[in-house]
């Protein structure tokens, strides 16, 4: 009996000694081996270009479209065509200005700021407080341009000190170019008045009011 259970014992003992071998040895193995793939990429490459957005505008009076485009980017810019060098209480003066896209250039619109104004005088002798203005889109520039139902760009309710510009909502389109020609000009007529009763002490003063305006490229 005795020497049964020493064997039996043993005969255990040695069965757990080999399973753990066996177990180290499959650990061992799981351990050692790496696995191979394969491989393949692709590529994708993206080349890309900014679009062009210049403008260019022309004073001719009576409106030419041959007559002389330029940039007029720089201030004072390009002299509007007024005749007004001796204007009189009641006397209203007109001016055609024109802006377009040039050639290989987007869309876009454009709008009108209040102007700087320079004046001879102060107080009751200031011109520029004085006059008053309004602004439509129209292929003409004369007084049938403000008749009927206009485009008004400034003035749509009365005629505005120059202190005024565009007011909000007010929507002037550019139209893009081709590669090879300008766009379609979009025109404007400025009417400037002297109000009837303006003081006399305006008598001799001169003013010069600068216009900017602001395009903005749609892409």
């Amino acid at each position: 009996m005795g020497n049964r259970r020493a064997k039996t014992g043993r005969e255990a003992a040695a069965l757990r000694v080999r399973a753990l071998l066996a177990g180290a040895l499959v650990l061992g193995l799981g351990g050692s081996v790496t696995m191979a793939s394969w491989t393949d990429s692709d590529y994708a490459t993206g080349s890309f270009g900014a679009s062009t957005f210049k403008t260019e505008s022309n004073v001719t009076k009576p409106y030419d479209a041959a007559g002389s485009w330029s940039a007029n980017d720089i201030a004072p810019g390009t002299a509007l065509v007024f005749n007004a060098s001796s204007m009189s209480p009641g006397t209203t003066v007109y001016a055609p200005f024109a802006i377009r896209t040039t050639a290989n250039s987007v869309a876009g619109e454009v709008v009108l700021g209040s102007p700087s104004v320079a004046s001879s005088g102060m107080g009751d002798a200031e011109l520029g407080a004085a006059l008053r203005y309004r602004v439509v889109r129209s292929a003409t520039c004369d007084a049938s341009a403000f008749t009927g139902s206009p485009a008004f760009v400034v003035g749509a309710d009365a005629a505005k000190p120059f202190t005024a510009g565009q007011p909000a909502g007010v929507v002037n389109s550019l139209q893009a170019a081709t590669a090879t020609l300008p766009g379609a000009p979009t025109q404007f007529c400025f009417e400037v008045t002297l109000p009837v009763g303006a003081s006399n002490a305006l008598q001799g003063q001169t003013a010069t009011a600068t216009w900017q305006f602001t395009a903005t490229s749609s892409s």
